[in-house]
């Protein structure tokens, strides 16, 4: 199954990519798309363990299952008050 995962801030800038469509196994974990990612765009691999994954519009847990047409997004830290 084809999974586009939407970047935003700086892991768009370091890829050059708003958008990363990774090719995962059946039934593909949230947690499965980090390693997938770091091999289709090496340039956002040390930013990963600071990145956390949305699914629909929401944080997504990494045991989470991604179904096709799910809307995935890497989301950077965010601080303040």
């Amino acid at each position: 199954m084809d999974v586009a995962v939407l970047l935003f801030g700086p892991a768009a800038a370091a890829a050059g990519l708003s958008k990363v469509t990774v090719r995962a196994g059946p039934n593909p974990t949230v947690a499965s798309l980090a390693p997938l990612l770091r091999d289709a765009c090496p340039a956002i691999a040390p930013m990963l363990p600071g990145l956390r994954f949305a699914r629909n519009g929401e944080f997504a847990r990494p045991d989470e299952i991604v179904r096709q047409g799910d809307e995935i997004a890497l989301i950077g830290l965010v601080s303040g008050g």
